[in-house]
């Protein structure tokens, strides 16, 4: 898991207050250990505009910021923000950055329950959306209080290992997209899809030319690499006892809407069978932790590799939809 810093940097200030001097807060957002980028991924290290919000012990709200683009503040090409906050009194502090407007809640209760929306599945160009949350936490001695600022969603960094294919058989990925593909999630996780309704028709995916690097050995018969993005979706364990990843699958219900996956089409030919002109032969596959588990971390990147044996339309490494195929 890589993070990005939000460090908050204490000077002590002089203050009439004995017992409980004031203190000068400066808010330091960089973009220290942030994934590596190719072309056409989202700049996950950018930071565009963000809110600031103190509560105090007693959960009252006693600072709240919205800070756009055109306001931010550089010191030593770090963003800051400077305020003044009771010296060895313990404060909670939420954070979110490139949300591109000012929330709108004002207690902690409301932070806690609020939903960040997005309004297509890459709406990236104002870089990705972030949080941190910390409660009850008191500035040290030192002056110096750090908060890890982590983005609200995972990245999935796909790769194709054709070495077990059969010499004869041939794919070529045309299309790589999310499935229950999140909506929105959960300012202050753990976040989770409820229904179909918090998902896009159409989830994040590449197509084309941008797939093309799964078409492009590497070494061994591994491809090169395509990343994906999702909102967090952490659905939890969800079955039981399996042991195969064809067994990764519902028969029914609710949770073919709300469990995430990644669909991938290729044009297929074997000596038996090849997918007609214009149609895709179609691979799916659940993501989560283990066979049993569904779910997705925010700030996490996970690394796939899909692996075809044989003739490529065997379900035990994916589920397949053959309807395009014809024989050969």
């Amino acid at each position: 898991m890589k993070k990005i810093l939000l460090s908050f940097l204490v000077v002590l200030a002089a203050c009439s207050r004995e017992q409980e001097p004031l203190v000068s807060l400066a808010v330091i957002l960089n973009s220290q250990g942030a994934f590596a980028t190719r072309a056409g991924d989202p700049d996950d290290t950018r930071i565009s505009d963000y809110n600031l919000y103190i509560f105090n012990a007693f959960g009252i709200l006693e600072e709240r910021v919205f800070v756009p683009y055109r306001s931010l503040k550089l010191v030593d090409g770090k963003v800051q923000y400077n305020t003044k906050l009771l010296r060895d009194v313990p404060y909670t502090i939420l954070a979110a950055a490139n949300l591109g407007y000012e929330l709108p809640f004002r207690t902690l209760e409301e932070a806690r329950a609020y939903r960040y929306h997005m309004a297509y599945p890459d709406e990236f160009s104002q870089g990705l959306p972030m949080a941190a949350f910390l409660e009850e936490v008191t500035l040290g001695d030192d002056g110096v209080l750090e908060v890890p600022l982590e983005r609200l969603m995972a990245r999935i960094e796909l790769s194709i290992d054709r070495s077990q294919l059969q010499a004869d058989v041939q794919f070529k990925v045309t299309d790589v997209r999310v499935g229950a593909c999140p909506s929105s999630v959960q300012l202050i996780g753990p976040s989770k899809v409820h229904g179909r309704q918090e998902t896009f028709n159409l989830g994040y995916g590449k197509t084309g030319t941008q797939v093309s690097a799964l078409n492009e050995g590497s070494n061994a018969g591994l491809s090169r690499s395509v990343n994906v993005y999702l909102l967090e979706n952490c659905q939890g364990d969800l079955l039981d006892n399996v042991i195969t990843d064809s067994g990764k699958v519902f028969a029914e219900g609710i949770y073919q809407e709300i469990c995430s996956y990644i669909e991938l089409k290729a044009e297929y030919h074997s000596p038996t069978w090849h997918t007609r002109a214009g149609d895709k032969i179609i691979y799916r596959f659940y993501l989560g932790e283990s066979l049993n588990n569904f779910d997705v971390f925010r700030n996490t990147w996970y690394r796939i590799t899909v692996c075809p044996r044989g003739d490529g339309l065997g379900e035990d490494s994916w589920r397949v939809n053959k309807e395009a195929l014809t024989g050969s």
